[in-house]
């Protein structure tokens, strides 16, 4: 089973690009071309600048403050691979693990951000006791994506 959302993180890596352009070609046009010196009905350079900003902040920073992540969660017969990075402006670092599904022990949903993310935690069990790995964001993903990760895990979860 494959679960990966390739689509959203292109399509927040594709927004991002445009309103950086966006904004740079706004203001360029706005301070250049001399639009709005004089404000008309109290909107002005400042005003306009300040909005744009905003909107651009909006944008970039909605993904950060949310932790959406590209998640790549493959399930063959007998391993795990999962792969995945923050999204935003600028991505995180990537991180990527395999282990045999038979070692896979039990995993935990965590919400945060009043229940705005939500992440996975998985638990697998070694040698020396049980390995704990850092939360993938489920947030990025689409519902039904996230229905089937929980499914799988819960499928493989030797915990009840």
């Amino acid at each position: 089973m494959l679960i990966e959302n390739t689509n959203t993180a292109m399509r927040i890596w594709v927004r991002n690009m445009i309103s950086t352009i966006v904004l740079s070609l706004s203001l360029i046009v706005l301070y250049m071309a001399h639009f709005l010196e004089e404000p008309i009905l109290g909107i002005g350079q400042f005003e306009v600048t300040l909005l744009l900003c905003i909107v651009y902040l909006y944008l970039i920073l909605t993904p950060i403050i949310l932790k959406f992540q590209f998640v790549y969660v493959l399930h063959e017969e007998n391993k795990i691979s999962i792969k995945y990075y923050t999204m935003g402006f600028i991505p995180g670092a990537k991180k990527s693990f395999e282990f045999p599904a038979s070692e896979f022990y039990k995993f935990e949903l965590e919400k945060s951000l009043f229940n705005l993310r939500e992440s996975i935690i998985l638990f697998r069990k070694i040698k020396k006791g049980i390995a704990k790995y850092p939360p993938i964001s489920l947030t990025g993903l689409k519902e039904k994506q996230r229905n089937q990760m929980i499914a799988l895990f819960t499928g493989l979860s030797k915990v009840q």
